[in-house]
């Protein structure tokens, strides 16, 4: 296919082998694409398209054939390592982790390699990494509210009618629901990788998943027939069934939203301070430890254990949130964190009024709808991955484009793929109402109070993470295609620059890889700093020539599409990590950490410190991905490459973080035209502008500048007479100081 099914709703891989996500949804013919840049009414045509010949595949028939995760032989494995460290390391301190990796090697790597062969190959081991990677996320201690679970914004819904909150949660969690009909009957069809099948065993875990607090390790726990759903208003929880025994729909789409708009009006019949004293899910928000000794209290009656049972068997959490978000930035932040609000004049201490006392963190998946119909997810990482939550986020959008053309062509066709007979059913059928049940907790003093410390510590967390939004419109992945180029390594490439402009340093940067090829395969750690992006980072300045940029800038690019097709194949440093938790389970407890020389050393310190964890996890129906930054100094970039422009999503706990989307904003215009031939100047707003066209005002306030260039068509289009604005906007959400969010 040509450029235009590059965004399609089946993505293809880009040419320089980035690391985004491709898939093909269970509906979609072959060679038919549903593409966001088209009109409405190109849409339209070809979603009835879609219904018309779509197919119906078998989720988990490609299973029994897919190849093993690998583990790599012990001197790759600890190559891997090498090359990845170096560059962060002084000459000092790198010849230090060499002498211990050569150590490594002689002495404990082998015997420790012997025993993950052994350990991979036990019965019913699926992969050797997978419940090492699992331990890695349910022993975090610390709060997985922010520091663990990312967060999808999605597009507006396209129907007018549609925009309210109960309108907009209605067709979510309907669609939702189908989806959840085809991921239990098993007729989903295969995720592919161009034409390699990926992994679907997570799927189903995305319906009925919890994990639940334990002290030192969590568990997860998973309810594969359940069929009722809870709803979250203002902090009290309520559930009623969805599924009868069958996995038939039990209610109709007008009963669901009669259901929701009561259980709005019940919530708000009560008062904030009798609501906030009853949110027992703000404990969940709490770090670990504290919220397993909580939990213990609660189920100690057995009608709050019981409440905990519904929670935890319930396929989904719908939150339905007070709070009107203005911009991507602010929606962001509900979808990440929610918002603090407290009301001061009704308690000597105050009441949270805000949204973040209306969540779940332990549940798999939370819709978020607000009141003007603003949605996101948010997921609990631990044994799902964001492709995985993906797909279902596109798939639940794509219903609502279908049913958008449903409204407004009155000979469309029903749907027929499996999974949707039951939809058809029950439209025929007399509304009934659905029975809701709200949750009333037994509490005592003690577990109020915790609850209020744990509303006191999440509040003190949310104004400290900077949020900031770069909705960049002046190109996107087809120019950066067209000119032979991966548009992942180049977004990736633009993230080490931008962070050296700012801070004069290479740090450690980690990239989410995608190795759903794997039977049980997740993501490999691509620690993409290298020699070549390094020597980019030093170098990028006006004093080399564009021709030495070029071609400082192409070998960066390379090297990085190197490291990534490693990566996508098991060869990164998760085998590493690996061998360390063989040896530490080869000590007794009190010496737990008497591992080998090597991973103390400042080479796998400054691995373990990641300062840029990055993620691309987009497709037309997201409008936003992000997630909280891993570590202290830390920044957590989510980005979206679309056709034409590129989003950013940028946290950190209040470092520079306009900064550094200033930085990324320059970077990548720089880089266009570097590519283009034409020299960034003196890096500085006084500069003076090329005489062959005028320089945008944007372009000013991020000091480019242009020279006389012998070939005006060398010059980028946004930067010519007849185009006055580069188009990328930087949104600012609200300030960093700021108590309120």
């Amino acid at each position: 296919g040509g450029r235009k099914t590059t965004e399609a709703w089946g993505w293809k891989e880009d040419n320089g082998g980035g690391s985004g996500c491709w898939f093909i949804h269970h509906h979609r013919p072959a060679g038919v694409y549903l593409n966001m840049s088209d009109t409405m009414d190109q849409r339209l045509k070809l979603a009835q398209e879609l219904l018309r010949k779509g197919q119906v595949g078998l989720m988990l028939s490609e299973q029994e054939n897919l190849p093993r995760l690998p583990i790599n032989d012990l001197e790759s494995a600890i190559k891997d390592f090498l090359r990845a460290s170096e560059p962060l390391l002084s000459p000092e301190q790198f010849a230090q982790t060499k002498a211990q990796a050569e150590e490594f090697l002689k002495e404990d790597g082998p015997r420790l390699h012997e025993l993950l062969v052994g350990y991979d190959k036990e019965d019913g081991r699926n992969s050797y990494l997978e419940d090492v990677w699992e331990d890695a996320y349910l022993t975090q201690r610390s709060s997985i509210a922010i520091n663990t679970n990312p967060f999808f914004t999605l597009e507006d819904d396209p129907t007018p009618a549609r925009t309210s909150q109960i309108a907009r949660a209605t067709t979510l969690v309907w669609s939702s629901l189908l989806f959840c009909q085809s991921v239990r009957a098993g007729k989903v069809e295969p995720d592919v990788q161009r034409t390699t099948p990926l992994c679907m065993c997570q799927y189903p875990k995305l319906f009925g998943t919890t994990r639940i607090p334990l002290p030192r390790k969590d568990k997860t726990v998973f309810c594969s027939d359940s069929t009722h759903m809870v709803v979250m208003s203002r902090g009290q929880v309520y559930w009623f069934d969805v599924f009868d025994a069958s996995m038939e729909m039990s209610l109709t789409r007008e009963t669901l939203a009669e259901t929701l708009r009561e259980i709005r009006e019940d919530s708000g019949t009560m008062e904030p301070e009798e609501r906030m004293h009853s949110a027992v899910g703000v404990l969940t928000s709490d770090d670990r430890e504290s919220w397993a000794h909580w939990r213990k209290e609660l189920e100690s009656d057995a009608d709050n254990a019981e409440s905990l049972r519904i929670i935890d068997t319930s396929l989904f959490v719908l939150c339905l949130d007070d709070t009107t978000p203005p911009s991507p930035a602010d929606m962001a932040k509900v979808a990440l964190h929610g918002t603090s609000v407290v009301d001061l004049t009704i308690s000597s201490a105050g009441v949270q009024r805000g949204t973040c006392i209306n969540r779940w963190y332990d549940k798999s998946l939370q819709m978020i709808v607000c009141q003007n119909g603003a949605a996101g997810v948010n997921f609990e990482h631990s044994v799902i991955d964001g492709h995985t939550v993906l797909r279902f986020a596109s798939d639940v959008f794509t219903e609502t484009i279908l049913r958008f053309a449903e409204t407004i062509r009155s000979n469309f066709a029903r749907r027929q793929t499996a999974g949707m007979q039951s939809c058809q059913a029950v439209r025929g059928a007399a509304v009934v109402a659905v029975e809701f049940a709200r949750i009333n907790w037994k509490l005592g003093e003690d577990v109020v109070a915790a609850m209020l410390i744990a509303e006191s510590n999440l509040s003190d967390r949310i104004p400290q993470v900077d949020l900031q939004v770069l909705e960049f419109a002046a190109f996107g992945k087809n120019w950066i295609v067209d000119n032979k180029l991966s548009p992942d390594a180049f977004v990736q490439i633009a993230f080490q620059v931008a962070y050296y402009r700012v801070y004069r340093a290479c740090v450690c940067t980690y990239e989410t890889i995608m190795t759903k090829k794997f039977f049980h395969g997740r993501t490999e750690a691509g620690f993409i700093v290298t020699h070549e992006s390094k020597e980019l980072c030093e170098g990028f300045n006006a004093a080399n020539s564009v021709l030495t940029l070029q071609e400082l800038l192409k070998a960066a690019l390379d090297a990085h599409v190197g490291v990534v097709r490693l990566a996508s194949q098991g060869r990164g440093i998760r085998t590493m990590h690996a061998l360390k938790c063989m040896a530490q389970q080869q000590q007794p407890s009190a010496e737990a950490d008497s591992v080998p020389a090597l991973f103390k050393d400042e080479g796998w310190k400054a691995m373990s410190h990641t300062t840029l964890s990055t993620s691309n996890c987009g497709n037309p129906a997201l409008r936003m991905f992000g997630f909280g930054p891993v570590c202290a100094d830390g920044f957590g970039v989510g980005y979206i490459i679309k056709d034409d422009n590129m989003q950013f999503c940028v946290t950190t706990y209040n470092r520079q973080t306009a900064r550094f989307i200033h930085s990324l904003e320059d970077t990548l215009i720089t880089f266009q035209r570097v590519l283009m031939g034409t020299h960034f100047g003196a890096n500085s707003a006084s500069a003076a502008p090329s005489s062959q066209g005028n320089v945008s005002p944007l372009a000013k306030s991020l000091a480019i500048s242009t020279l006389s260039s012998p070939n005006a068509s060398l010059r980028p289009p946004f930067l010519s007479g007849q185009m006055n604005r580069v188009g990328s906007v930087l949104i600012n959400g609200a300030q960093a100081s700021s108590p309120r969010v």
